[in-house]
């Protein structure tokens, strides 16, 4: 039988809207003042694949078109058992592990650094985050092809997170969390021949910035851009603190990794014949590449916080404790 989960609702998002996640670090700040909109689901953009959220065309408010990205839930029980394991310290409250693990908060942090360091060309730009309402959140579930019989609200007696939006007992009444970005049209799934040379020198750049993508897929780029960062870490982030420098290097590593495999693919299936790596990232490969020394946690992120003192504070004595002997 399913477990029902024996805590407390996790808190739900403000009213009226705040920048999220609501701890030290960089946040994503509400597309509109209510966090709400008028929505037209256009064309859904997303795959089979996808495990963390559903991707829509649509116009807001009559403008448009945009990508909207709708984000599934996850209790923190299960982000602690998939993250908790690297960290030496334990996250003091429940909400800390949605705040930092949470595909939603992870891809609000690395939009909310990039606003901050003015570096949104780096991507596939965000324009801010919504809440759908029940109704909304309804409809796309009927668009899908899920019915009422088919639990994707609050209104069964127990939630067990085996619904449309994997929404559990936790998370009862909490609305579904979006992010509007841009609608590329023209720029194709990917990059193309031109662009490759560009891809590590960004990923390097996001390190600079404090940023961990981590997924390097070949559906995770547009044009030659990043669209997902549902797996990112952003500093300020636990996992540069409360782990150790070799786990830290294993993340670098295998994110280096990841791209070089996506390339040696991506030239197989496109018949590029006689395909070198780019030079940075071949000198990566054979260990001779400086770079993997850009350690996103030595990224400065105390100069963004308005009182320093309290942010630190914050995540030294109240962020975690000590994890049982």
């Amino acid at each position: 039988m399913p477990r029902v989960s024996i805590n407390p609702l996790l808190p739900a998002p403000s009213n009226p809207p705040v920048p999220l996640p609501q701890v030290p670090g960089p946040k994503l700040e509400p597309f509109t003042p209510t966090a709400h909109a008028d929505i037209e689901f256009l064309m859904y953009l997303g795959r089979d694949e996808d495990k963390d959220s559903y991707v829509w065309k649509v116009n807001i408010n009559g403008n448009g078109p945009y990508a909207l990205k709708m984000f599934k839930f996850n209790t923190w029980e299960y982000l602690g058992q998939c993250y908790g394991r690297w960290l030496s310290k334990r996250l003091a409250k429940p909400q800390f592990y949605a705040d930092y693990f949470d595909p939603f908060n992870c891809e609000c942090r690395v939009y909310g650094r990039l606003k901050q360091e003015q570096r949104e060309e780096l991507a596939v730009r965000s324009h801010g985050y919504l809440l759908l309402s029940s109704e909304q959140a309804h409809q796309v579930a009927n668009l899908m092809g899920r019915s009422r019989d088919d639990p994707d609200d609050d209104d069964p007696a127990t939630l067990y997170g085996h619904n449309f939006w994997d929404r559990d007992e936790q998370h009862r009444g909490h609305p579904v969390k979006a992010i509007v970005k841009e609608f590329v049209s023209d720029g194709g799934e990917g990059f193309n021949k031109t662009q490759v040379a560009k891809l590590w020198d960004d990923l390097k750049e996001f390190r600079k910035l404090g940023i961990l993508v981590r997924d390097i897929t070949i559906h995770n780029y547009i044009g030659g851009k990043l669209i997902d960062f549902s797996r990112a870490w952003t500093v300020y982030h636990p996992l540069f603190d409360w782990t150790t420098d070799s786990h830290v290097t294993d993340h670098l590593e295998m994110e280096a990794q990841e791209l070089i495999d996506l390339l040696y693919t991506w030239a197989r299936v496109t018949d590029q014949s006689g395909f070198k790596l780019p030079k940075g990232l071949k000198e990566h490969s054979m260990g001779e590449d400086e770079s993997t020394d850009l350690n996103p946690g030595l990224y400065d992120w105390r100069k963004w916080e308005a009182d320093q003192e309290a942010a630190q504070i914050f995540v030294d004595k109240t962020l975690v404790e000590k994890v049982d002997e």
